[in-house]
């Protein structure tokens, strides 16, 4: 972990045309004006929003955020202790698609660990999405070494969301990806020729760009792919906070 400091709106692996990998061990966390929030930003672009649009987000005991509204949705991956809001208490593997315009007041009692996506998921007719990835059951992936659950998929909407389950020594040699690829790994570790990624770690692949994935130990991994033209959502000047805050959530 590196020196903890005042976050600050900036730039991070905000390109989606270009491959970018980050370790958690590298992070960087920034305090927050948040009670007891702390950021780890994978991406950020601070022309769509002052903190990270991909991150971890990481709560002290008794750490909140005031009531807020997200105008351009979230998603939320629960990876280490409770989550909760006013809908309820979130476990790890946890997982929630919030859609445009959804309000909460997260806050988490005993301290948690989250993997975050913000202002990607535009649309108000969005459906939104609660469930836990270690309660779904496997299905077949494209080799049998790989399974995977489905996590959200709509008609209307480029996005795709899965896990996969990768079986220990599964390689693959020279994919290529017609879209943007994202991975975060849950569980295990990930290769490829360029590096090894444990727990905790980022990736992102551009399209038509050959990579050889591979997992020595076995992995369990979250994937997003979406088109290369997929816009971060820019809040109008016209959006207000459901209360007035000290600084934006969404």
């Amino acid at each position: 972990m590196r020196s903890q400091l005042q976050w600050q709106p900036q730039p991070i692996h905000n390109d989606i045309s270009s491959r970018a990998a980050v370790l958690q061990s590298s992070l960087t966390w920034h305090q927050t004006t948040f009670s007891g929030i702390w950021f780890g930003g994978f991406e950020s672009d601070d022309n769509v929003q002052d903190h990270p649009v991909t991150m971890l987000t990481r709560f002290d005991p008794g750490g909140f955020f005031p009531l807020h509204g997200h105008p351009g949705g979230e998603e939320i991956l629960v990876l280490q202790g409770n989550f909760a809001d006013e809908t309820g208490v979130y476990p790890p593997g946890s997982y929630m698609l919030n859609p445009e315009g959804f309000i909460h007041r997260p806050y988490s009692d005993e301290g948690c660990l989250t993997f975050v996506k913000l202002r990607q998921h535009g649309g108000t007719t969005r459906q939104q999405v609660k469930t836990n990835i270690y309660e779904l059951s496997w299905q077949p992936g494209a080799i049998p070494q790989i399974e995977v659950k489905p996590l959200y998929e709509q008609e209307g909407f480029p996005e795709k969301v899965w896990v996969e389950r990768w079986q220990p020594g599964t390689a693959l040699s020279n994919v290529v990806e017609s879209e943007v690829k994202e991975i975060f790994v849950i569980e295990g570790a990930w290769s490829d020729e360029l590096g090894d990624y444990p727990t905790g770690s980022w990736l992102r692949y551009s399209p038509n760009s050959p990579y050889s994935p591979s997992s020595a130990t076995g992995c369990l991994v979250y994937v997003k792919t979406y088109p290369l033209n997929s816009t971060r959502f820019i809040v109008g000047k016209d959006f207000r906070q459901p209360f007035e805050t000290t600084e934006s959530c969404g």
